[in-house]
């Protein structure tokens, strides 16, 4: 009987967490983005806020919220990578996700200039 309760004492605080990491993503909502695994210049900085903060918040991808500076044009940034069945692709979409417009359209331009 012991091991039932600590199973379902696991399991409650699993779901607690997994609601959690969601709302944490709300960070994410008004802030720009690109997915840079794309052609960078037919691309456009996109405002992060309906249907792709929901994607964001999904399975459909994994989100890193620690931000990063090594990107090309050294803005900081965030990622958020598809992902399918828990994992992250290598040949699916990432976002690049940053404070302002106009250090996603530096970066993106960047990036454009390097192909």
């Amino acid at each position: 009987m012991p091991n039932n309760r600590y199973s379902f004492a696991a399991l409650v605080l699993v779901s607690l967490c997994a609601p959690a990491h969601a709302d944490s993503l709300d960070i994410l909502q008004g802030k720009f983005a690109f997915n840079w695994r794309s052609e960078p210049d037919r691309e456009k900085c996109v405002k992060v806020e309906g249907a792709l903060l929901a994607s964001f918040k999904s399975a459909k991808y994994k989100c890193d919220l620690k931000v990063i500076s090594n990107t090309s044009s050294g803005e900081k940034a965030r990622t958020c990578t598809a992902a399918k069945d828990g994992k992250e692709t290598k040949d699916g979409k990432e976002y690049l996700i940053f404070d302002t417009k106009r250090s996603c359209e530096k970066e993106r331009k960047d990036q454009a200039s390097n192909e």
